[in-house]
């Protein structure tokens, strides 16, 4: 990338990949998740929740209702030499049993560590937020 120096390119790679990510959890494609996980990845909760690689992608392959987006917002990528950390507010949006969207949001972090010529994700940690207040219809 011509002109960019290599902390912005790490973070045109980072935001890359993490749209990859998305995507991959979108499709439940355990696979295409997989190659942007490093082997000692781990998957981490407030409630102490810690899921190994293996065991995630069983996760995300095994989600039982259809995701019908998962987006992100507010991402910010900051760069300390071969590490990198993303954060930001994951949105998805899913149809339930009966039919109905539902939308979840978590803020969550993504720390990314660059091995050889590869960013690979070695750590998640996400916490859901609350729902989104509903807005307001103006009064006339």
């Amino acid at each position: 990338m011509e002109g960019l120096n290599s902390g912005e390119q790490a973070e045109r790679v980072i935001l890359e990949i993490e749209r990859e990510v998305m995507s991959a959890i979108e499709r439940k494609d355990a696979e295409a998740l997989g190659r942007v996980l490093g082997e000692d990845f781990v998957y981490r909760t407030p409630a102490g929740e810690e899921l190994s690689k293996e065991a995630f992608l069983k996760n995300i392959a095994a989600i039982p209702f259809e995701i019908l987006s998962v987006r992100g917002e507010g991402l910010k990528v900051s760069v300390f030499g071969e590490t990198s950390v993303l954060t930001g507010v994951q949105i998805a949006t899913a149809l339930t049993e009966d039919g109905q969207e539902e939308s979840g949001r978590g803020a969550f972090t993504d720390v990314f560590v660059r091995r050889g010529d590869r960013w690979l994700m070695v750590l998640a940690y996400d916490v859901e937020l609350p729902a989104a207040p509903p807005e307001r219809a103006e009064e006339q």
